[in-house]
């Protein structure tokens, strides 16, 4: 009776265990990444410099890729303005890259709220960056 018993615990630990893995792998969030194209090349505020960057979005759902390909145009005038309002002095910093970097998840996020009423922009990352 007790190695009954004791079979049925250890099944039971078994089953337990299993259904906790499950549960863990099921709730990892979606992640999903989307190259804007083509590049931005934007003046920026003084004389003679610009800048030309090529911008990856992390986002956290499909709905949200969807959503920015629909409303490109007004993602993108987001974006341009955000960029041409820098100084060359400002950006050429890590630090100011990073303000940057930021500044512009907030900014997608506005626009996002505009269109859907949610936001989906987790980050963004410049996988080229080139200023002038």
């Amino acid at each position: 009776m007790r190695q009954v018993i004791f079979i049925f615990c250890l099944l039971l630990t078994f089953n337990t265990a299993y259904a906790e893995e499950e549960t863990e792998q099921a709730e990892a969030p979606e992640v999903i990444y989307l190259g804007l194209q083509p590049q931005f090349t934007v003046n920026l505020l003084g004389n003679k410099h610009y800048l030309r960057t090529t911008i990856q979005l992390q986002l956290n759902s499909e709905e949200t890729e969807d959503v920015i390909k629909e409303n490109d145009p007004a993602i993108r005038h987001a974006l341009i303005v955000l960029l041409s309002n820098n100084k060359v002095d400002a950006i050429s910093t890590l630090a100011g890259k990073e303000k940057l970097r930021k500044d512009a998840v907030i900014k997608l996020n506005e626009t996002l709220k505009i269109y859907t009423n949610k936001e989906g922009v987790i980050d963004v990352f410049f996988t080229e960056f080139v200023s002038q």
